[in-house]
């Protein structure tokens, strides 16, 4: 479930703090955009660069979620303004429907090419703390973890005899809700055992903290962030 691509790419050879000020960018460019056409030429565009950073087995893992994204957001903004009789259209609503899913694509990216520990030495040379970037790096490194624990807990219940392949969506969805609360044991157990792991290895004892990564920041960098801070400036003006 690790979306980090072992791969040689141009994104991947980017600095982490280029590639996490390029996120930023990205997400900046698809908020300044509401016109449908150019939405759609962003969204595009950011496909290309996923599939070009190696993207493309994470692209099919998460296509499905990027298509119930844009149905229900064009729904809500249909159904909603309507309900509330304010003005609305169709256009609208698929441009701001598109927005959600260039988000989706640029973190996508953002995750096949940059590695956890690249993230939180991106964070820390921004000037951001140890312990603040590490507890926002664990988000990358306990989803799958969740992820691995659900398949764990859905094996066991099926050598048990649950029936989770041929029931309908109402009777898998009332087999699923035990499941939840075993999934928050497991969580609730792997928090315990994670604070002891970082106890007992000094987490936290010395302020100065150290890096086994040395990345350089080249000219390709510099380049990268100058076109990027180029089209956000354009699409202020």
């Amino acid at each position: 479930m690790y979306l980090y691509r072992e791969v040689e790419s141009f994104f991947h050879r980017l600095h982490p703090i280029t590639k996490l000020l390029l996120l930023g960018l990205m997400i900046v460019v698809s908020l300044l955009i509401s016109e449908l056409r150019l939405i759609v030429v962003v969204f595009g565009i950011y496909l290309i660069l996923l599939l070009l950073a190696k993207g493309a087995p994470n692209l099919k893992k998460f296509w499905k979620m990027l298509a119930m994204f844009w149905i229900f957001t064009f729904l809500i903004w249909i159904i909603v303004p309507h309900l509330r009789h304010v003005s609305w259209s169709y256009e609208n609503a698929a441009m701001l429907a598109t927005r959600i899913d260039t988000f989706v694509l640029a973190g996508l990216l953002f995750v096949t090419s940059t590695r956890i520990e690249e993230f939180t030495y991106a964070m820390t040379r921004l000037g951001l703390p140890y312990k603040v970037a590490f507890a926002l790096s664990l988000g990358f490194r306990l989803v799958p973890l969740f992820y691995q624990n659900l398949q764990t807990i859905v094996a066991a219940q099926k050598s048990r005899g649950v029936d989770l392949d041929s029931a309908n969506i109402l009777r898998r969805t009332q087999l699923y809700i035990p499941m939840i609360g075993i999934l928050i044991s497991y969580a609730i157990r792997n928090a315990d055992l994670m604070a002891m792991a970082l106890e007992a290895k000094g987490f936290g004892y010395s302020p100065k903290r150290t890096s086994f990564l040395q990345p350089h920041f080249g000219i390709k960098d510099a380049s990268i962030l100058l076109l990027g801070t180029a089209a956000v400036t354009m699409l202020f003006v």
